[in-house]
């Protein structure tokens, strides 16, 4: 959590994942890496708009 609050609001997803994989990188130190990595990043639009302009007669 603290590495996710701590990239700014509006980053880009590539930079989102990028500052996840510096902090597990920082966690990790120079201990040997003994499994994969695999991460997946969404983001949330907010629901979807409904065009009210319509005429509806």
């Amino acid at each position: 959590m603290d590495a996710l609050n701590s990239i700014p609001a509006g980053a880009s997803q590539k930079d989102v994942l990028s500052g996840v994989r510096a902090a597990v990188d920082a966690f990790v130190k120079d201990a040997p890496q003994f499994d994969d990595l695999t991460m997946l990043g969404l983001r949330y639009n907010g629901p979807k708009k409904i065009d009210t302009t319509e005429d509806t007669q």
